[in-house]
């Protein structure tokens, strides 16, 4: 946490597409069947649960697209500037004035904009959910603006909400192509201002909405609501902790970005993965790929900065149960 940072005139909110809701939960009525911590549980407490943001080998891909640009608009750039000669000669100048702009951009500015999404960010963005002072703490980060900004950790705040003033949300985001049309689950919760005021104030997202379907991501929702509301359970039985892994090595970072838990090749197949498929079926784009994000994975947790709760919150919720750091 900086201790530095001004006390912020509002809750800094995360980017949210509302346009896309399907579904709004009520606390009092369940929303599944089957409640499902997914393995996003991070640690558990007497009265509370604390979910990591962080899946193991989800950090990487912006060093990938920030390569993969880099390089597509470098090489044309360089094209450009090769047969701009060919033109003529005022329409070369103004062209070549372009170029070495775009260049300027592709080989300096994205760069440094992927580098400051991956590096020197907090290793995790946890939430802790308080069922006995029904209360929700999270930790967020402010942005470091100017260059200096680039090279320096990013500022961390801790937010605390009235669970009652917390709805939960599912939205549903359709990307449609030539010949497919793919739709992404997400489960939002939005803070409101008050319980005379709706207006929201804040929203954050939990779980992997790259796996969510509409009946996953309301099973994970109503493992948080039972244990808010009906005294359920802090980890469905026979669903480990999660365990956010911290690459030693590049390689390691690469086999994380590949989903590669050991066992030898065969098992990497047997995992449930299409991870594996996909490598073999398309090396060509997806090696490179997972190549990228390995050494992006393996840098951005080199740089992370350790996250530790305020004091009060840590008071509140007690120290974690036996047998967890």
């Amino acid at each position: 946490m900086s201790a530095d940072l001004p006390e912020p005139e509002a809750p800094p909110k995360e980017a949210a597409n509302f346009s896309g809701v399907v579904k709004r939960f009520d606390k009092r009525t369940r929303a599944h069947e089957n409640g499902m911590s997914m393995g996003w549980v991070k640690r558990t407490y007497a009265d509370a649960v604390e979910y990591t943001r962080t899946g193991t080998g989800a950090r990487g891909l912006a060093f990938f697209w920030v390569c993969v640009s880099a390089l597509m608009l470098g090489a044309f750039c360089v094209y450009g500037l090769i047969t701009a000669a060919e033109f003529d000669v005022w329409f070369g100048y103004v062209g070549i004035v372009v170029l070495l702009g775009m260049m300027f951009v592709s080989v300096v500015v994205i760069p440094l904009w992927g580098i400051r999404l991956e590096l020197f960010a907090p290793e995790d963005l946890p939430v802790i959910f308080d069922r006995k002072h029904r209360k929700v703490y999270r930790i967020t980060r402010y942005t470091q603006s100017g260059l200096k900004g680039l090279f320096k950790p990013w500022p961390t705040v801790a937010l605390e909400y009235d669970w009652d003033l917390v709805d939960a949300e599912l939205h549903v985001q359709t990307a449609v192509g030539p010949n497919v049309a793919k739709r992404q689950h997400s489960l939002w919760f939005v803070v409101r201002r008050s319980a005379e005021d709706d207006t929201p104030i804040d929203a954050f997202t939990l779980g992997n909405s790259l796996v969510f379907n509409e009946g996953l991501a309301s099973a994970f929702y109503e493992h948080i609501r039972r244990f808010m509301e009906e005294g359920g359970q802090h980890v469905v039985r026979g669903e480990p902790l999660a365990v956010v892994g911290r690459p030693e090595t590049m390689w390691e970072g690469v086999k994380q970005a590949a989903h590669y838990k050991g066992g030898g090749f065969r098992q990497w197949f047997r995992d449930g993965s299409l991870i594996p498929w996909m490598v073999i079926l398309l090396f060509p784009v997806f090696g490179p790929m997972i190549f990228l994000s390995g050494i992006g994975n393996y840098l951005a947790y080199k740089t992370s900065m350790p996250v530790q709760w305020p004091r009060e919150v840590l008071d509140a919720v007690g120290e974690p149960l036996a047998g967890q750091a």
